[in-house]
């Protein structure tokens, strides 16, 4: 293999895990009877990996971690941050006298930063999704970079120690009122069981490490001999040569990505380890395999942050949050789900998946009540405090019309139509309209209607400006179209995108936070002004000509209509194989009777 074809390789996620080390699992602090032995907590190796970036990385990543939590931890809404303190500069001949007023006692602060000074306080504070349900939580984080000797390393004599480089470590712990729960229960760890969240490990504190590697230039990842190649371009069958700071252990889970050894092509060098340690006395309990998966992909997601930000990559920032805050949307949904979730999922009347209709259909509903709020607030505030009605609207392609329903439950009068109409149709009640008939889009127009709804509306879509333009008043728009921002509807969401510009509304766009790849809105609030008046009149010449270049618009076939058709088609094909039998069956008989 040419040293071209090796340069193009990737360094490859190796971790190892010591779970099967920790004193919960060993039971190395427990007295007969399971009963814990309440000692000091100190920090124990859970994980390690080589890496193929420097500690300016580390760093990078723990800054984005901080404050982009709901990346990192799904539960998790929003992060304040308390304070943020630089503590270098305060910091002397190791005293922490100037931290910050944590709830950690000073021995406790001691054993979690094992007396080394920090540099950075963090404290900050966890908002959960579920407001009602899951609790707010505080957090304590230090940063910490000190030296460490060959003697720590690699254990020899403390005569011959030698500093021979820096480790860095963020440390994240619990802030909970420990002496006030401790009064309802028996221990300290029972008492963070019941304060914690769900989504936090119930240990008393972890820290991600970095340390540079040590090594010359030649300490890097090998591979073996060219019959293995395609298997390991795949991330398979290489080895790494083992870092001397870190001593291999027994009952090691190599994770993933391990595999057989080999003789030499320079795949990549390493710059350093990540580390992984938890702050354990040993009355945790076992760690289960949840806690263990949980936290292994947390250290799989601080490699691959590390290794994009060396690349210089950047995940793409979707436009969320752009015409309704997060904190209003979040609200919202919270409110709408708590109404609507637990009913319809239970009592679905459809074949289809209500886990994905309901909750897709609650968080659209959660992001237009949102935006009518919104709407409703400028137009009281620019008609000097004249209440306004709730907007009204037309849901088109209604579907299952659990969107039009929770609409009409939010006091906005509007009606869904669909080609077909839906069991659930009938669960609705009369005070949600709904109809099934075929729209004709070139004939169509909604009067005294303030939004035009179309999720996904399929052929309607592009339809949707040149109805709302032609309708009286000016009516609004909503368009949820197939596809994401990239990939093959892309050029889809373009031609729409120019029926929107010619028609001439303003177009605004979102991502909306549904559980759904198919999430972009595109709005046009009002048509776009010019001189201080609307060119509405200017452009009807230009939509009609849009019009008549459609041709005859040709409605699609229900699915109703297509299960009636194919069993027509079925019943007719057993008729006339019944009629042939028949007639075979005759002829045979004729014969049997002359013979």
């Amino acid at each position: 293999m040419s040293g071209e074809e090796s340069s193009n390789l990737e360094f490859t996620f190796d971790p190892i895990f010591y779970f099967e080390n920790l004193p919960n699992n060993q039971g190395q602090t427990r007295k007969d009877g399971g009963v814990a032995e309440v000692t000091q907590p100190k920090w124990y190796q859970a994980a390690k990996a080589p890496v193929p970036f420097n500690e300016d990385v580390f760093w990078k990543v723990m800054e984005r971690w901080v404050l982009e939590a709901p990346s990192i931890i799904p539960p998790i809404s929003k992060v304040d941050i308390i304070h943020d303190h630089e503590l270098e500069q305060t910091q002397k001949n190791g005293e922490m006298s100037n931290l910050p007023v944590s709830a950690f006692t000073t021995e406790r602060e001691q054993l979690l930063l094992e007396s080394k000074p920090p540099f950075r306080s963090i404290r900050r504070r966890l908002l959960p999704k579920r407001a009602n349900k899951d609790p707010i939580m505080e957090e304590q984080l230090y940063y910490v970079r000190s030296q460490y000797s060959k003697t720590e390393a690699t254990e020899q004599p403390e005569d011959e120690a030698m500093i021979v480089g820096t480790k860095s470590h963020a440390i994240f712990s619990p802030v909970i009122d420990l002496q006030s729960a401790k009064e309802q229960v028996q221990s300290e760890i029972e008492a963070m069981t019941t304060k914690l969240p769900f989504y936090y490990p119930k240990v008393r504190g972890f820290r991600y490490g970095f340390v540079p590697d040590q090594e010359d230039d030649e300490d890097i990842f090998h591979h073996h001999g060219e019959e293995e190649e395609s298997q390991f371009e795949k991330g398979r069958n290489y080895e790494y040569i083992k870092d001397e700071n870190y001593q291999e252990q027994p009952n090691i889970d190599r994770g993933s990505g391990t595999g057989g050894k080999t003789k030499s092509t320079t795949l990549s060098k390493r710059a350093g380890w990540i580390t992984l340690d938890l702050f354990l006395v040993g009355d945790e309990g076992e760690f289960t395999d949840k806690m263990q998966y949980a936290f292994k992909e947390l250290f799989r997601k601080l490699y691959k942050w590390g290794v994009n930000t060396t690349k210089g990559f950047t995940k793409s920032r979707v436009q969320h949050d752009v015409m309704v805050p997060k904190e209003l949307y979040l609200e919202t949904y919270a409110r709408l789900k708590d109404k609507h979730a637990q009913k319809w999922v239970q009592s679905w009347p459809e074949k289809t998946d209500p886990r994905k209709f309901v909750f897709e259909d609650i968080a659209i509903a959660s992001w237009l009540v949102a935006l009518w709020e919104l709407e409703r607030k400028r137009n009281h505030d620019s008609s000097g405090g004249q209440q306004t009605k709730k907007q009204t609207f037309v849901d088109l392609g209604c579907g299952n019309g659990l969107l039009t329903h929770i609409l009409n439950q939010e006091g906005h009068e509007g009606k869904g139509i669909d080609i077909a109409s839906r069991k659930v149709w009938e669960v609705y009640g009369s005070t949600t309209r709904v109809e099934a008939r075929t729209i004709i889009p070139n004939e169509t127009t909604f009067d005294n209607v303030d939004w035009i709804i179309g999720n996904h509306a399929d052929e309607l879509a592009p339809w949707i400006p040149i109805i709302a333009m032609r309708s009286k008043p000016l009516t609004s728009r909503y368009q949820f179209p197939k596809g994401a921002p990239e990939g093959k509807y892309k050029a889809y969401q373009d031609y729409i995108c120019s029926i929107i510009n010619t028609c001439g509304y303003s177009l605004e766009t979102e991502i909306l936070r549904i559980p759904s790849t198919k999430n972009v809105a595109l709005v046009g609030m009002a048509l776009i002004k010019e001189n201080g008046q609307e060119q509405k009149q200017h452009k009807c010449e230009e939509v009609d000509d849009l019009v008549r270049r459609s041709g005859v618009f040709v409605a699609r076939v229900s699915d109703k209509e297509k299960q009636a058709l194919q069993k027509s088609k079925q019943a007719a094909k057993q008729q006339t194989r019944e009629h042939e039998e028949g007639q075979l069956t005759h002829k045979e008989n004729g014969s049997s009777n002359v013979a």
